[in-house]
């Protein structure tokens, strides 16, 4: 994950860029944050159909909302807390089915870290069992452990999304890690040590 000061220094960079007509400013302010918003959608939503309208939504939203953007105006912050929003407003007004991810989904959550055969075996083997577990920890506590352990958000970072402290994110992320050590004890190792970093 780059430096926030790096992320935030080019997404001032790409705003004055969009004010001063450049074409493709606004498709590079997406690409740097598309992955972390549809990841916030789908871990509200559980859908994956529904977390990529989200998305849309929310980057309408954005590209509308940009000309009043300040050079003070933190891009992240605005779209964590818009994307959130939407998906709750959402999930209230539409009763969605939970959707497993796909490989691929999971993927691109957790990036292409590794093409080495082991790395490509562990996640064939055991990566349905996780999601799985994932899939039935509460809510706040999923979103929580989605966005931290597939390298997505700082803990500082989904606190200014979910509105709270980084204190109550650290112990969402405890109870979520707890709880899938409970349930995966005896099925595979699963151990995760993230939860104090920043």
């Amino acid at each position: 994950m780059r430096p926030v000061k790096a992320v935030d220094t080019e997404d001032k960079d790409l705003i004055l860029g969009f004010k001063r007509g450049e074409a493709d400013a606004f498709d590079r302010l997406m690409a740097l944050h598309t992955d972390k918003v549809f990841a916030l959608a789908w871990g509200v939503l559980m859908n994956r159909e529904d977390a990529m309208d989200a998305v849309q939504e929310v980057f309408i939203k954005l590209y509308r909302s940009l000309p009043r953007f300040s050079e003070t105006d933190n891009v992240s912050a605005w779209l964590y807390r818009v994307c959130l929003n939407h998906c709750i407003d959402r999930k209230r007004r539409v009763k969605t089915s939970r959707t497993e991810l796909t490989d691929d989904d999971w993927e691109r959550l957790q990036g292409h870290e590794s093409d080495e055969p082991e790395y490509r075996a562990y996640q064939s083997e055991v990566g349905r069992v996780i999601r799985s577990a994932v899939d039935k920890l509460p809510e706040r506590q999923r979103v929580v452990f989605i966005l931290r352990h597939y390298r997505l958000l700082s803990i500082n970072e989904i606190a200014q999304a979910m509105g709270c402290s980084s204190g109550a994110v650290k112990a969402h992320l405890s109870r979520a890690t707890a709880h899938l050590r409970d349930r995966l004890t005896g099925t595979i190792v699963f151990g995760v040590g993230e939860v104090g970093r920043k």
